[in-house]
């Protein structure tokens, strides 16, 4: 279930449920398995995200399995931490319980440039499919 809708929000990453863990990072959406670092990079070159108002105002939330939360995460939040910096949104994870109605998805906000958002979306979607692909074999 993918909701779009605008908020102003702070630059950080928000992840409740796992203390000392900051909730910055978030999970992608399954895309094509051709990128690299560079890919993720705003400019292509690795330089910093220019962020405006207007970039910080769009949001999406997307829901992951509570299962897979955790591979979302990383160790110390390794992961989400990569997402976040690599494409330039800002990601908050719904606190342990806190579902989409009628699911045990877990609520991941991804906030920024639609760009960004559509990169970090990306990337915890490659996430989860990796997982679903080791859990099949």
């Amino acid at each position: 279930m993918l909701l779009y809708h605008t908020t102003m929000q702070d630059a950080s990453v928000y992840f409740s449920g796992y203390q000392g863990v900051p909730y910055t990072y978030v999970l992608p959406s399954v895309a094509p398995p051709a990128y690299n670092a560079m890919n993720y990079r705003a400019n292509g070159a690795g330089g910093k995200f220019q962020s405006s108002k207007e970039e910080r105002s769009n949001s999406l939330t997307i829901g992951v399995a509570d299962e897979h939360i955790g591979l979302v995460v990383g160790r110390g939040g390794r992961n989400i931490m990569d997402i976040s910096q690599n494409s330039g949104a800002r990601i908050k994870i719904s606190d342990r319980g806190d579902y989409i109605s009628g699911t045990t998805d877990r609520k991941v906000t991804i906030t920024g440039s639609q760009r960004a958002i559509r990169i970090a979306e990306t990337m915890i979607l490659q996430k989860v499919a990796y997982a679903n692909e080791r859990v099949v074999e």
